[in-house]
């Protein structure tokens, strides 16, 4: 039952923020791939939910805030259109789980009207290697400290 708490630490922490699901398996002591596992896992929780209930997510937010004109050009919407226009949805989805949040990106890629199921399976693959990255980055980084 431990085990199974700390895979869902791990998956929640990288549905807000990816970098914080490598962190907790590190933290948790989990073993490599357990951790890019869930770390992957938790983003892609987040990103079905964005891409599939994002239209339900948008009206509702459209009626919380009301009429207000909102921004068009904010710093992040003129990053997520050089990278679509330069690198496409492959350049999105690798830098959703480095830069982007998982929420972030996958709003950005159902803005640019990609496929809903390319979406998915190119998020999922980039945040397997995001996860490997990372997860051994942290795992390095814990050895180097505790020398």
């Amino acid at each position: 039952m431990l085990k199974l708490s700390e895979y869902l630490a791990v998956a929640v922490a990288a549905t807000i923020k990816f970098v914080g699901g490598p962190i907790a398996g590190v933290a948790f002591n989990l073993k490599w791939w357990e951790t890019t596992l869930f770390s992957a896992i938790g983003m892609m929780i987040t990103v079905i939910l964005v891409i599939y209930g994002g239209g339900f997510l948008g009206d509702v937010i459209q009626k919380w805030r009301g009429e207000k004109p909102r921004k068009i050009f904010t710093k992040t919407t003129r990053i997520g259109v050089k990278v679509k226009s330069k690198l496409g949805l492959w350049g999105i989805a690798f830098l959703t789980p480095f830069i982007f949040t998982p929420i972030v990106g996958s709003f950005l890629a159902l803005n640019f009207r990609f496929k809903k199921s390319e979406i998915v399976w190119k998020m999922l693959l980039c945040a397997l290697f995001a996860g490997f990255i990372q997860t051994w980055f942290f795992y390095l980084m814990k050895i180097w400290f505790l020398k």
